[in-house]
């Protein structure tokens, strides 16, 4: 996990942002951070009209800076895949948050939306996989 100084320094920047509502650490660094290339963050707004592409440009060089010399990979939750979302939400840890309600509210309503989906996900990742084993892919 991050140290109290990290933490620190990210809530200054992320302070800056108010349609940041929350930051989730996640990927590699929760479990191995001393063998880690780089550092996922997968950032919730306050809502999806915000430009994630200016959000970018100006995050990512102070995050990057943070955590030098380990690369940043940012996530905007509002626009990630149903399958990134719940993993991110479920695997992940909360590093940031302005909002507990929000965070909450966008949490409960991606696992039911995972859970609704689940079983049509994963009947089409096995059909993948077969299709897969069976050389139908094979150029």
């Amino acid at each position: 996990m991050l140290d109290v100084k990290t933490i620190s320094v990210l809530q200054k920047i992320l302070n800056k942002y108010p349609d940041v509502i929350a930051v989730y650490l996640f990927g590699s660094y929760i479990e191995r951070r001393e063998q880690a290339r780089d550092v996922d963050l997968a950032i919730l707004l306050a809502h999806s009209k915000i430009s994630q592409v200016n959000l970018y440009l100006e995050l990512y060089p102070r995050l990057a800076e943070v955590f030098a010399p380990l690369d940043v990979d940012l996530l905007f939750l509002n626009s990630a895949s149903l399958p990134l979302r719940f993993e991110v939400i479920s695997t992940g840890r909360v590093i940031y948050c302005i909002n507990d309600d929000l965070r909450t509210d966008f949490e409960y309503i991606v696992s039911g939306e995972y859970m609704d989906f689940k079983y049509h996900l994963e009947a089409a990742r096995r059909e993948l996989f077969e299709s897969i084993k069976e050389g139908a892919f094979l150029v």
